[in-house]
């Protein structure tokens, strides 16, 4: 098959990349990995051009306003000093004065923004003790939030936390459904309606009235960005030629680092938690127009059996690239339809026997000895990696003065871990690299609470430096862990594993929060051991730089028998797949 190119199309030969067969849903048919390949032939000699630029910038907006929704918990609900406010009713009754049950004896009028979750009452029948119910919160950094206005202190404090790990919990209930719907239903009609319904629920949330109906849209939410993210992410790979996928990968991820420099200096500016999310959920409106221009992934749509469809997207393609396609027959025979029991398959699936599959897949990932040690190697590296991401993400209040500074650095830090991952997993290796990363991340996490808190220049310097590690480390692990994984069960290891940093993403509100009400300390010890835990498990994979990927189960274990080869050397591409 020929494709001959226009005048403002641009020649090339190339068919495939490593990152297409690593990334690859697996088992595989011979069929469709004919089709794959062909389907990749021609997306490379139709090149770049106006039609897969608009793909690409349109899906990687995408990160832009769902970036500083997924870090509200930062600026939205943070965790805030506070001092029991008591009722003037009780204070009128009394006939002594009111003090709080605490070894410092401050007057109730004084706002001292001490954690007093009780007061005393000097009555004629003795001293009587309440609990708080009202609470005066020290609003120097933010006007309003979602803490204070809900009254989260004391025994309320679990709520503030809950209003990041719902979201996270939304993000892990949500992405084995999105995966379902994206293959049952199409990549495009997930992105449209997955975005049009966040935009919308993000903007009414932020003037939800109660408190339960604000967790639940969180929750919502969480269940969206799966669809609005991970389908966009997809869509935008299976339409993009292939040598570019790896770049437009990592560019897809510094929108999101771009989203929280922005949030820092939009959270810096407005100090009211209602006015800020909405602020921060106007920019997706101007992707609403863009959708209407999406077309759907062609390599799904041959899947499906839906060739005329995929034809027809072709032809726009080629016609926005100005690139003449091959003859009539020929493009037809690309696009025929999977084998029948293909699709047959394809229509049984259900949403609870995905559900089912997932439990069922973890219990394949386990089955053989050198794969089970892998599988629970990633689990560790996956929960761990997203932990101490969030964990430093949302801890600008308590190691710095000021939040938002620490928020847009927080953002710009994330630029380098994005940007040089390809360059140095490719000249170093993947476990080497990930290994390294994660002990620098243990070595910061545990450093920082023996430095006094006087040096908040250092603390901030060496929460940065934790965070281009630990950012550094959730990129290698993605990308290693589809080089270890065989074909065969590469699509379910993976999955698995991101519904393992998710829970990690949970807890690690709570810790931060939660733990660290009563130990300041306590937080970054708890991350900077896992980390340590992480990079030493990482000790125990395989280097897989200039290996061929492992096609089955049995050929992974295989090659744990055989005795260790001296390594090829591959060339240097900006890609963290060689």
């Amino acid at each position: 098959m020929t494709v001959t190119q226009g005048s403002r199309g641009r020649q090339s030969t190339a068919a495939t990349t490593t990152t297409t067969t690593a990334l690859a849903p697996a088992p595989a048919r011979p069929r469709r990995r004919r089709m794959s390949s062909q389907l990749d032939c021609l997306l490379t000699q139709m090149g770049t051009g106006k039609w897969s630029i608009l793909h690409f910038l349109a899906l990687s907006y995408v990160s832009l306003f769902t970036g500083p929704i997924t870090m509200g918990g930062a600026f939205l609900a943070p965790r805030l000093d506070y001092s029991c406010r008591v009722p003037s009713s009780s204070s009128s009754t009394t006939t002594s004065s009111i003090s709080p049950v605490s070894s410092s004896s401050v007057a109730s009028s004084v706002a001292s923004f001490t954690s007093e979750c009780q007061y005393t009452i000097d009555t004629p029948d003795g001293a009587k003790i309440e609990d708080c119910v009202e609470f005066d919160f020290d609003n120097s950094t933010f006007s309003t939030t979602f803490t204070s206005e809900f009254q989260l202190a004391c025994g309320r404090q679990y709520l503030q936390t809950s209003f990041q790990s719902m979201y996270m919990f939304g993000i892990f209930v949500g992405a084995p459904v999105n995966g379902f719907m994206a293959d049952k239903f199409g990549r495009k009609p997930l992105v449209v309606s997955g975005v049009v319904c966040y935009v919308a629920l993000a903007l009414g949330s932020a003037w939800l009235p109660f408190l339960s109906t604000v967790l639940a849209a969180r929750f919502i939410l969480g269940c969206l960005h799966a669809v609005c993210n991970f389908s966009s992410y997809v869509l935008m790979i299976e339409v993009m030629e292939p040598k570019l996928r790896t770049a437009c990968g990592f560019v897809f991820y510094n929108a999101w680092a771009l989203s929280l420099v922005l949030y820092g200096g939009l959270g810096y500016l407005i100090r009211d938690w209602r006015v800020l999310q909405t602020v921060v959920t106007l920019p997706g409106l101007l992707l609403l127009p863009a959708l209407w221009f999406l077309d759907e992934s062609p390599r799904w749509l041959i899947v499906s059996g839906r060739s005329e469809d995929a034809i027809r997207v072709i032809r726009r393609a080629a016609r926005w690239h100005g690139a003449d396609l091959p003859p009539e027959d020929e493009l037809r025979h690309l696009t025929e339809g999977e084998p029948q029991e293909a699709q047959k398959e394809a229509e049984e699936r259900s949403l609870l026997n995905v559900v089912k599959g997932v439990i069922g897949e973890a219990l394949v990932l386990l089955r053989t000895p050198r794969l089970r040690t892998i599988t629970l190697c990633l689990y560790l590296n996956y929960l761990v990696a997203a932990m101490v991401y969030f964990g430093l993400s949302l801890s600008g209040t308590s190691l710095s003065d000021s939040p938002f500074v620490y928020m847009v650095l927080s953002g710009l830090m994330e630029v380098p871990a994005y940007t040089l991952c390809g360059p140095i997993v490719q000249r170093f290796g993947r476990k080497r690299t990930l290994a390294v990363l994660f002990l620098t991340s243990a070595i910061v996490l545990l450093a920082l609470p023996t430095i006094p808190s006087a040096y908040s220049s250092t603390v901030v310097t060496l929460a940065m430096i934790g965070k281009v590690a630990i950012t550094g480390c959730l990129q290698t692990v993605i990308f290693y862990s589809s080089e270890l994984l065989p074909t065969e069960v590469r699509s379910r290891g993976i999955g698995t594993s991101f519904m393992m940093s998710r829970i990690g993403g949970m807890v690690s509100p709570f810790i931060t929060d939660l733990v660290g009400t009563f130990h300041p300390w306590a937080p970054f010890v708890v991350f900077g051991v896992g980390a340590l835990m992480a990079g030493a498990v990482t000790l125990l994979l395989p280097e897989t730089r200039g290996k061929t990927l492992p096609e089955t189960v049995a050929q992974l274990e295989a090659r744990a028998k055989e005795a260790p080869v001296k390594q090829t050397k591959v060339p240097r591409i900006f890609s963290c797949l060689a």
